[in-house]
């Protein structure tokens, strides 16, 4: 399944319950593109497994979970992130074993929510017009990758905020993703 592809399936199925979302928290920065690119970047792979497999959205829904633990070198048995945009189990354990993560609109809600945590927090730290709002933006994006301590650290020591993001990148691919969706 091609990036194309899977954006389109993204906005099939995901579009309705992320415009929903963002309706429910009114007056968030966040758009369809920002939260559709995300959803990509944090599932994407598994989104192409599943449906290439002919499985239907409502199935796909739940099981969509990934990002497993090493310890070691070797493989944890255990799962980390849970729905489109894996919520992480250590940081969100009610709301994973509550099962709402099965729930796409309630996932969206929640990744609305954790991105919140850390614009709130950035916001506090972070002299926006010396940094630029756009990096300020991937700046949010990156924190709900790696924590926004480690984009904090980033932004002291004057280095990208993807710094300390899973391969470094992680805010660039969603701003990639972001315009690539715009273009459906």
């Amino acid at each position: 399944m091609t990036q194309t592809r899977i954006l389109y399936w993204i906005k099939e199925n995901l579009a309705p319950v992320i415009n929903k979302a963002l309706k429910e928290n009114e007056g968030v920065i966040y758009t369809e593109d920002w939260l559709a690119a995300m959803a990509y970047r944090e599932t994407g792979f598994l989104i192409a497994r599943y449906a290439d497999k002919k499985m239907s959205p409502d199935s796909i829904h739940s099981i969509i979970k990934g990002d497993y633990g090493r310890r070691d070198g070797e493989l944890e048995k255990q799962y980390h992130g849970f729905g489109y945009w894996q919520i992480d189990i250590g940081s969100y354990p009610e709301f994973v074993k509550s099962g709402q993560w099965k729930d796409p609109y309630l996932t969206c809600m929640k990744a609305i929510h954790v991105l919140e945590e850390k614009r709130k927090y950035l916001a506090k730290r972070v002299d926006i017009d010396k940094i630029g709002l756009d990096t300020y933006h991937r700046a949010i994006t990156a924190a709900y990758n790696c924590g926004q301590g480690n984009v904090m650290r980033a932004i002291e020591k004057g280095v990208d905020v993807d710094r300390y993001t899973h391969q470094g990148d992680y805010s660039k691919v969603v701003w990639s993703l972001r315009d690539a969706y715009k273009l459906l």
